[in-house]
């Protein structure tokens, strides 16, 4: 089982509403293509809801898109899981100095901390992510972090088009 963050969610569902650096949408969906058919791909409940959050005006649409891709869950925010959350932010701000912690980090580390929780409290072997920062919620787990820019593009078509 692996998880995707939120952002690997707007690379594969809807690469349009943002930048897509480095041929993000197209590792993506060609990572997506090559895993085994039997992979189970957790999305956290906070990350559906950030997902959601960028699209309310058409929430149906994009539930929907990623209701119908197969190997996809929605994992809930339950007790468990909020517990180590409490536990990850713990840790964090624990070894977070007081003048580097940025504008709003209370709300982006609890976000970042319940993806990294669900991911840990699941037994995910990856979480998949263009968010270096969720790291430091996996210290002391198994979960790896991988980066979406890692993941290999699609091959080029061998039959290249001439410019006419």
């Amino acid at each position: 089982m692996i998880v995707v963050d939120t952002n690997f969610l707007i690379f594969m569902i809807d690469p349009a509403s943002t930048q897509d650096k480095n041929g993000r949408a197209d590792r993506v969906n060609y990572f997506l293509k090559t895993l085994p058919k039997n992979t189970v791909i957790m999305v956290p409940a906070p990350s559906l809801a950030e997902f959601v959050a960028g699209r309310a005006r058409r929430v149906e649409e994009m539930v929907e898109t990623l209701r119908k891709q197969k190997g996809f869950s929605v994992q809930s925010f339950d007790e468990v899981i909020a517990i180590e959350t409490g536990e990850r932010i713990a840790q964090v701000i624990d070894k977070m100095p007081e003048n580097q912690k940025p504008p709003g980090w209370r709300v982006a580390m609890k976000y970042d901390a319940m993806i990294a929780a669900t991911a840990v409290v699941r037994g995910a072997s990856e979480l998949y992510t263009d968010d270096a920062g969720l790291g430091k919620y996996l210290e002391g787990s198994l979960v790896k972090l991988r980066m979406i820019d890692d993941l290999p593009l699609p091959p080029e078509d061998p039959q290249r088009k001439l410019q006419l």
